[in-house]
């Protein structure tokens, strides 16, 4: 078996709790602490599970994921930090747990890799995963292949079975810890971007996953966007083609489709938050994270 320690992908090994989450930012934002151990036990008090240990490590695992923080202090204060606000302070739970998912990915590098290098190669692009060719992915997965067979039915949504997901990220992650495979799976069912079903038509019908019929709010969109190319726009001079979108990391780790992107920016060039030029580029139109996490939660996108 491959040692997984060769492995480019992570997990921190725990579940998604989303309203754990949104109630852990909250008591965040509204308690000021500056002091991580602080803050993580009082968080700890407010989660349901029995287990004082079990609390306390989840209350750990919400504050690395979701707020920044030295090994002992929370700079700046979670109040100051703009994800911590934008979850918090909004009111849309659809759009907190969307939002909760993309911050996730970014820390979880298994969860996100599953979103951009399986399912949106598959589900969306309908290719198979790099390093293999159609018929070899056929193969592997349950004799779906692109162009003919199910995948030509445009009633039958491509499917990837849980055994090859496996079998991959052994062969070409060099991961092989089942477990946490199938913890960030969940992850993926619960932030609403897959569903789990059976592969009909294949001896005992094993279980597969395939795209949820899904969107993402527009605040979400934007969010993930500047995460995305802030960090590249300092200088006010980039410029985001339309096409380029489209196969942007964030756009798949949301797992959207071309014509969901194309309308997520035609909306927020109407709401100011995207700019377009006479040839049809975008550019940003805020230059941090603290003033569009305040835009978005006073325009209540």
């Amino acid at each position: 078996m491959i040692a997984e320690v060769a492995s480019p992908h992570h997990s921190f090994g725990q579940e998604f709790y989303p309203y754990e989450s949104i109630r852990a930012l909250r008591l965040a934002d509204k308690a000021r602490l500056t002091d991580r151990h602080q803050l993580i036990e009082r968080i700890a008090e407010e989660l349901p599970q029995r287990s004082e240990a079990t609390r306390r490590r989840v209350a750990e695992k919400l504050v690395q994921r979701y707020v920044r923080t030295t090994r002992r202090a929370i700079v700046p204060a979670p109040h100051y930090q703009p994800f911590v606000r934008l979850i918090a302070r909004g009111r849309h739970a659809p759009g907190q747990i969307e939002l909760l998912y993309w911050q996730l990915a970014q820390v979880d590098t298994l969860v996100g890799a599953l979103a951009r290098e399986l399912f949106y190669p598959v589900c969306i692009a309908q290719r198979p995963p790099d390093g293999l060719s159609g018929a070899s992915f056929a193969a592997r997965n349950g004799a779906q292949l692109f162009g003919t067979g199910a995948f030509a039915a445009t009633d039958i949504a491509p499917q990837i079975t849980r055994d090859f997901i496996h079998d991959y990220a052994r062969q070409e992650w060099h991961f092989a810890n089942a477990p946490s495979l199938d913890r960030a799976l969940r992850i993926l069912q619960g932030a609403g971007l897959i569903a789990r079903e059976r592969m009909s038509g294949l001896r005992g019908r094993p279980p597969s996953y395939r795209l949820s019929n899904h969107d993402v709010s527009l605040t979400t969109f934007l969010w993930a966007l500047y995460d995305e190319f802030l960090p590249h726009a300092q200088n006010g001079a980039l410029t985001l083609a339309p096409g380029v979108l489209a196969v942007a990391d964030f756009a798949r780790t949301l797992l959207l489709l071309p014509r969901q992107i194309e309308n997520h920016c035609e909306a927020a060039r109407r709401h100011q938050f995207l700019a377009a030029s006479s040839n049809g580029a975008l550019r940003l139109t805020f230059g941090n994270q603290d003033a569009l996490a305040d835009a978005l939660l006073s325009r209540a996108l």
